[in-house]
């Protein structure tokens, strides 16, 4: 390796913390060689730090508004052209999230025109395109609207709807905690969903199981 090859890697390692990965994409160095600069070094080994709790004014900080609505990330994007938040939570489902007040189910796409539009309002999941599909919204569901055999009514009343709530099932109970307020308490979404309160706490610690 020569001295300059050294030094580029070198210095991009002292402003870390950063992977040897993200310094091999960066200059188009191999990983084995970042990984010697390091022990030259003697830094220690890149470690993951936790997951960003992301807030709205994180999220537009590191997006720039643009005409019609749309907006345009800041942030890192992969070789595909995919815009990252942080770890594999991408800029989509990140914005989905802060939109809706909720994680998005499926794949997340983008409904306007603009290539890698980051604005929450131009992102569907898999359940607004179902509802879009037949003609209805999420808001204002005909009577017996589903999804996927699930009682998209029944889900949404146990959500947001007074007592007394519909029995759900269980893939519809899981389904519905996907969509719940994470500032509900935990007894209380048990009650709305007909489940024991320890088992909604352990999905949010855990995380929900397949529908």
């Amino acid at each position: 390796m020569t001295p300059e090859r050294w030094e580029r890697i070198a210095r991009l390692l002292k402003d870390g913390p950063i992977s040897n990965g993200e310094v091999s994409r960066r200059l188009g160095e191999d990983r084995r060689a970042v990984a010697g600069v390091r022990a030259d070094l003697g830094l220690p080994e890149y470690v993951q730090p936790a997951a960003k709790q992301w807030t709205r004014e994180d999220f537009e900080a590191m997006s720039i508004p643009l005409r019609g609505g749309h907006r345009r990330w800041r942030g890192r994007i992969q070789r595909d052209g995919t815009p990252v938040a942080d770890g594999k939570l991408t800029a989509y489902r990140l914005s989905f999230r802060l939109h809706h007040d909720r994680e998005p189910v499926g794949r997340v796409l983008g409904t306007c025109r603009m290539k890698r539009c980051v604005a929450g309002a131009h992102l569907e999941d898999d359940v607004l395109r179902a509802a879009r599909d037949d003609g209805s919204s999420l808001t204002e569901l005909p009577a017996g609207a589903t999804w996927q055999g699930m009682d998209l009514v029944a889900i949404r009343r146990c959500l947001r709807g007074p007592a007394p709530w519909p029995p759900l099932s269980l893939p519809e109970a899981r389904f519905a905690y996907r969509f719940s307020k994470p500032s509900m308490s935990a007894a209380e979404l048990a009650r709305r969903l007909g489940l024991c309160a320890t088992t909604v706490e352990r999905y949010r610690t855990k995380g929900v199981p397949p529908c």
